[in-house]
């Protein structure tokens, strides 16, 4: 770019004359009559085409009153005897739920005390150059605004501004082939260089692979992930080709770009940058939310991170901000390291925080020095609501823990894992499920987690699928010359035929074929909270749906039908012998004794385990219905209901939401949920208008997504089938400014 400073020669001698109304006047005495290089009133009506760069590099003569000698624009008597001057605010369009608009085009005059436009001046057709406003300039300030909306919005304006920008384009492009050309080409070559490696980094931080290697010298094969992409980039960059061979040639002393300190320090300004854009739209949002967790790492050091949620210009946004290690992981220490992170970023989360999530350590929740209270005694708006997934993995460990049989079940199956994981066992499994199932795909066994208990639903699909394969492979390890192994099989081959086990993993597999899809979406990136509410209704009305008789019927049956279809020794319930407890003396009434095994099972394991998971879903998923019962009214089932019905909204409506943000009106957000809920229908499909002009065929969309598409996922497009949710609808809110 041009210095303003510097004097700019355009092809004249010792001193550059600019022809205005046909008189002639050097640079030198404009530098010192006026203060303003690029003051409009001096620009001449006919510029050559060398003039018009330098006065679009000066661009527009827009002071603040800090600039002037008197710290305030000049001010002159209109027709009324009144005092008026120009103000700095009209160098800004103000547009509504916008930020302010500058206007480039208008240039203030101190000599002249006038405001000109010079796009017009510059770039105008002769007829356009003959306005007021472009010739000679503007001093109404009683109307001026009304001057400045009549201007920018004529025709003869908007071509100027056309010609202005397609000539600033030209400028740029000629700048930079004077910059490749020039003496300063090393500089070029290097930024070239910077830009592609950023872009390599950006690629690799995008994969989320590691970028350095065991062994990274130049007689390496292997020197890790980002200097073989850079190698690979530079057969197609010739600038990049060149910075390498140099580097091969002498390494010494030079600057490469290429080390693991130049990759932190470019990481960490890419960080920052993203850090700040982040930043941007929180303050700007003025509403935001925050997801805390900690987590051990592999060193035993405490991480803390934090994350934010908030609406930008429509879309829901879930962004990290900060992971910082705590030295503290008490409620107090934890809350210490967010005020020292909001503190650092200046994030007023006293005012502007609104919610907050985490899960149910009492770090975290504790009723009196936990974060959540901590956060809460110096601003009541943010609620906590306890993390869904984390509630409905609580949910199933109470579940496991209700019943002797569930506890005992999961135990041998976790026996039965530890005793699978020889990689010779493992490999007898897949050839027996080779031989007896050659059609259908090869599963394995895999290992419990503790935090997601979705890998226990996996594990019993496999073990139910495959139990014929199963029994085989155990069935050849006992009779193996390995003592262990013979042993092993032949323990876990009796465990896993009884009738109990079979009768048990039917049952926690209905359990999890509902928990799971539901764990899998509360996990997704696309969370929906009202959806996800929907669906937490749905698992316990289908958990519901299956204490009672008749399905525990269905089930054993099922269970007997499997026994059979696998040839098992037992196909029912095994008798046992009751113990009689002893009558002591004094005691007139002797205890029921349940005999049946069929009763015993339907009453300590079966209708137990239903009534222990719907009671611990009710119970867990309670808390955070209060602001969200409020919030489910804009679910496209609500919209169309009150629609579609002309009935009016409960009289408790948007109360917990009001009390909640005390800076939205009852009364009107009513009235506004009314008319939207009667056209949002039409809103949402002029937003579809571009969608519809460009439709994909079934066949093409099906055959993108099948390749992508797990089984988990499968499920979870079953179980969720909606086609517009609570993000598409703040989207529309924010679209056509009903916001």
């Amino acid at each position: 770019m041009f210095d303003q400073n510097r004097d700019v020669n355009f092809g004249c001698d010792d001193s550059m004359v600019i022809f205005q109304n046909d008189s002639v006047v050097s640079e030198d005495h404009i530098n010192s009559s006026f203060e303003f290089k690029n003051d409009p009133a001096r620009i001449p009506n006919s510029v050559p085409v060398a003039l018009q760069s330098y006065f679009i590099e000066l661009g527009p003569c827009q002071p603040t009153s800090h600039n002037l000698p008197n710290k305030e624009f000049p001010k002159t008597y209109d027709s009324h005897g009144k005092f008026r001057s120009f103000h700095e605010s009209y160098y800004f369009k103000q547009i509504e739920n916008q930020p302010p608009c500058k206007r480039w085009w208008l240039s203030y005059s101190l000599s002249e005390n006038k405001i000109f436009c010079i796009s017009c001046k510059l770039f105008g057709l002769p007829k356009t150059k003959k306005q007021n406003i472009v010739s000679s300039g503007s001093c109404d300030w009683k109307n001026i605004l009304r001057v400045i909306s009549n201007h920018e919005n004529c025709p003869d304006h908007l071509e100027s501004e056309i010609n202005r920008n397609l000539f600033t384009k030209r400028l740029k492009l000629d700048f930079k082939k004077e910059i490749l050309h020039s003496a300063n080409r090393k500089v070029a070559e290097n930024r070239e260089v910077v830009r592609t490696i950023v872009d390599a980094l950006v690629f690799i931080a995008r994969q989320n692979i590691a970028l350095r290697g065991h062994n990274e010298k130049h007689t390496s094969l292997n020197k890790g992930n980002f200097l073989e992409l850079i190698s690979l980039l530079g057969n197609y960059h010739p600038t990049l080709k060149h910075h390498l061979n140099t580097i091969k040639i002498n390494d010494r002393n030079r600057l490469t770009f290429l080390s693991n300190k130049s990759q932190n320090v470019l990481l960490d300004i890419m960080k920052e940058q993203i850090r700040s854009k982040i930043l941007y739209e929180i303050k700007h949002s003025q509403m935001f939310s925050v997801i805390i967790d900690t987590t051990t790492d592999i060193s035993n050091l405490e991480q803390f991170t934090l994350i934010a949620r908030y609406v930008d210009k429509g879309f829901i946004q879930e962004r990290l901000v900060a992971l910082v290690t705590a030295s503290d992981g008490t409620g107090k220490g934890l809350f210490q390291e967010f005020c020292n992170i909001t503190d650092k970023y200046n994030l007023n989360w006293q005012s502007y925080l609104y919610a907050q999530s985490y899960d149910g350590a009492a770090s975290m929740q504790g009723q009196y020095s936990g974060l959540k209270t901590l956060i809460q005694q110096q601003n009541h708006k943010a609620i906590y609501i306890w993390c869904f997934a984390h509630l409905l993995n609580l949910v199933v460990v109470d579940t496991a823990d209700s019943s002797i049989h569930t506890r005992q079940f999961l135990g041998d199956l976790q026996t039965l894992i530890a005793f699978m994981r020889a990689r010779k066992r493992t490999a007898e499994f897949v050839d027996c499920q080779k031989k007896l199932q050659p059609t259908e795909r090869i599963q394995k066994i895999k290992s419990f987690s503790n935090t997601r208990w979705t890998s226990h639903g996996r594990v019993i699909n496999v073990v139910y699928s495959k139990f014929k394969a199963l029994t085989t492979c155990l069935y050849n390890l006992s009779k193996s010359d390995d003592r262990t192994t013979a042993s092993g099989a032949n323990i876990h081959l009796k465990i896993i035929t009884t009738f109990n086990f079979v009768l048990t993993m039917i049952l926690l597999k209905k359990i999890f074929a509902i928990t799971t899809p539901l764990s899998n979406y509360l996990q997704s990136k696309s969370l929906d909270f009202i959806e996800a509410l929907r669906l937490v209704d749905i698992s316990e009305k289908q958990l519901i749906s299956l204490r009672c008789d008749s399905e525990f019927e269905k089930t054993v049956n099922e269970a007997k039908y499997f026994a059979k279809e696998h040839q098992l020794t037992e196909l029912y319930f095994k008798d046992s012998r009751q113990r009689v407890k002893k009558k002591m003396a004094g005691e007139e009434n002797t205890d029921e004794v349940i005999s049946s095994p069929f009763i015993k099972y339907r009453c300590e394991t079966y209708f137990k385990v239903l009534d222990k998971v719907n009671t611990s879903i009710q119970s867990r998923f309670s808390g955070a219905r209060d602001i969200l019962k409020d919030l489910t009214l804009l679910s496209p089932e609500r919209l169309e209901y009150y629609s579609n019905n002309n009935k009016p909204l409960p009289r408790d409506s948007f109360s917990k939401l009001t009390s909640w943000v005390p800076s939205i009106n009852l009364d009107q957000i009513k009235n506004e949920y009314t008319v939207f809920s009667k056209s949002y229908k039409e809103l949402i499909s002029g937003d579809d208008i571009p969608l519809m002009l460009h439709k994909i065929s079934p066949s093409e969309s099906n055959s993108e997504s099948e390749s992508y598409t797990s089984d988990e996922e499968t499920e979870q497009n079953k179980l969720v089938k909606k086609e517009i949710g609570i993000d598409q609808i703040l989207h529309i809110l924010s679209t056509y400014d009903l916001q």
